[in-house]
């Protein structure tokens, strides 16, 4: 009997075996095969983010779509292009009534035909340079004498915008033929501008670049959506600054705001990149904000990397600014035995003796590095020069936690600024921060900015 009982229990043992490895097989095909729980998350979470890329692509795509829709930019009406209306006057300032006017504005201040020193001019409406409302004539042939050869929106669109001031040559040539007027917006926005610039720089030449090339005048309400910067730029070992708005600003900016994309390569010598300005030397910019990704990548020498602009030096002033815009350096080939270093920061690449007062930052800042290459990043400047002098002051500045990231071991971490959590940043509280020196200056404004202040002409 003992003998049947152990047959019968080495059979069910056999079947209870052969149970388990069936359920064994069965939950492992449930968790890895093609229709699997592992595969199946794991497609979801594919199709997710692709869901999510298609979807920011098609922001982009129809974001100038949008802008015509609602009416910001309108059929212009302008009967004698490429002729400023206006005298000049405070009273009656020329007005930019089309691209064309836009254009030969432009071609006015480079060559030095007209600084508009003492002189006011503004914008008639927004303009936009994929769209034939813009134009009176989008197909003229007329304007190779201002360096656009072919149809002028044609060229607009691939050539680029040549920018308003001398780009290139001495800092003395360029000042003679720069901006010194009042530039009033008047809240209008110029839409898809494309700067394009493939060339080789003379020795110790300077390189400035932007919709204002050198701006030694003022700027105001000037609203810059969706534009674009492509610069492949060689030669030269002097000075480089480039940016959606202005290159370098000795003057002032103010009420201004830019999106879009900046991508720079740049090589054999430093360079100031920014969302908004690329270098302020001496200048004041306020209650600005940059919307735009920088992206910069460069070989040697010491470059400056930012939202608001690439440095702040000649005690240049920087007041009630926001940026978020994602901003990211690459060294790809030292080929310096210098120290060279970048700077990188969501505000600032480099404070170099200048100040800072009342900004914050909720864009990415990065790098990738040239394993030999060093660089300093931070969430609101890079590297505040001589940060124990009143003269590089950085006061109720602040950054988003957890955007900072780098590559390379050899990057230090800037801790100016202060680090805040997002819940923080869109409370009352911090609203306070900001306005506790000009009251009213800030306010959170409702399907703006992704619930954080913004300012008060937004």
């Amino acid at each position: 009997m003992r003998k049947n009982e152990r047959g019968i229990t080495l059979i069910a043992l056999v079947i209870t075996v052969i149970v388990l490895l069936i359920l064994a097989g069965v939950s492992i095909a449930m968790l890895t095969g093609n229709n699997g729980i592992l595969t199946q998350a794991q497609r979801a979470k594919n199709e997710t983010e692709q869901a999510q890329a298609n979807e920011e692509n098609l922001l982009g795509n129809y974001e100038d779509t949008i802008y015509k829709a609602t009416g910001d930019v309108k059929q212009v009406d302008d009967s004698n292009p490429g002729v400023l209306e206006g005298s000049g006057t405070q009273q009656e300032p020329f007005v930019i009534n089309s691209i064309e006017d836009l254009v030969v504005f432009a071609d006015n201040v480079t060559k030095g035909t007209n600084t508009y020193q003492n002189q006011y001019v503004e914008l008639g409406l927004s303009l936009d340079f994929n769209s034939d409302k813009s134009y009176v004539n989008p197909d003229s042939e007329d304007y190779a004498q201002y360096g656009y050869n072919g149809k002028l929106k044609e060229v607009l669109n691939t050539s680029g915008f040549i920018p308003i001031g001398l780009e290139e040559g001495t800092i003395a040539e360029i000042e003679e033929k720069s901006f010194y007027g009042e530039f009033n917006g008047k809240g209008f926005s110029v839409n898809n501008m494309k700067i394009h610039q493939e060339k080789t720089i003379e020795k110790d030449d300077y390189f400035l670049s932007g919709m204002f090339s050198n701006n030694m005048g003022s700027i105001e309400n000037l609203y810059i959506r969706n534009g674009i910067i492509y610069e492949d730029i060689k030669g030269g070992n002097s000075y480089s600054a480039s940016a959606l708005l202005v290159g370098r600003n000795k003057g002032t900016i103010q009420n201004s705001y830019v999106s879009g994309k900046i991508n720079t390569l740049k090589l054999d010598w430093a360079c100031n990149i920014g969302g908004l300005v690329g270098a302020n030397s001496g200048g004041k910019i306020k209650e600005c904000c940059n919307e735009a990704d920088v992206y910069a990548k460069y070989s040697i020498k010491e470059n400056r990397v930012g939202g608001i602009s690439g440095v702040n030096e000649e005690s240049g002033i920087i007041e009630n600014v926001y940026n978020t815009g994602s901003i990211s350096s690459e060294i790809f080939d030292k080929q310096s035995e210098d120290d060279d270093v970048c700077y990188v920061g969501g505000i600032l690449g480099r404070n170099n003796v200048g100040s800072v007062k009342n900004a914050y930052s909720i864009g990415k800042v990065s790098n990738i590095n040239n394993e030999e290459a060093r660089t300093e990043i931070g969430g609101v400047v890079g590297y505040n020069y001589n940060a124990s002098s009143e003269k590089c002051d950085l006061n109720n500045c602040y950054y988003l936690e957890n955007l900072i990231s780098s590559s390379n071991i050899n990057t230090k971490i800037s801790e100016d600024g202060e680090v805040k959590e997002s819940s923080q940043m869109k409370s009352q509280e911090f609203l306070d921060l900001l306005n506790q020196d000009n009251s009213g200056m800030w306010k959170f404004s409702s399907g703006k900015n992704n619930g954080y202040p913004v300012l008060y002409w937004e």
